[in-house]
């Protein structure tokens, strides 16, 4: 990414697979299992997670975040990737793991594809 850049670029992303847990409770997406991305820009960790579909193709991306109201405005009309949650600070409580796992994904050099489990 060069420095005036404001959206990363393909390699500037770090990639981990996740997936459900068998009996996870909070798991906070409706796909049972995806790709959690982090990328740097102007001096943010800006963490997404992409939903494979039932034939194993990936979706459209979704940023994850523990401001809800940032978080909400970057995706406008994705709200069916998330699972229900009785209120913003469920699904806070949800997202909030993967969202500090990614952000040590970005810690990551860029290009990085890390096994499933390692953070």
């Amino acid at each position: 990414m060069t420095v005036n850049s404001i959206v990363p670029e393909a390699g500037d992303f770090r990639v981990q697979t996740i997936r459900k847990a068998q009996g996870e409770a909070d798991w906070p997406f409706t796909a049972d299992e995806g790709y959690l991305m982090c990328a740097p820009s102007m001096g943010q960790k800006l963490v997404y997670f992409v939903p494979q579909n039932a034939e194993g193709e990936n979706e459209y991306p979704i940023n994850i975040d523990t401001n809800f109201m940032a978080m909400a405005i970057i995706n406008v009309g994705r709200g069916d990737a998330f699972r229900a949650y009785a209120n913003y600070e469920d699904l806070i409580k949800r997202l909030s793991p993967y969202v500090t796992m990614g952000k040590r994904l970005c810690d990551q050099p860029a290009g990085t594809v890390i096994p499933e489990s390692s953070l």
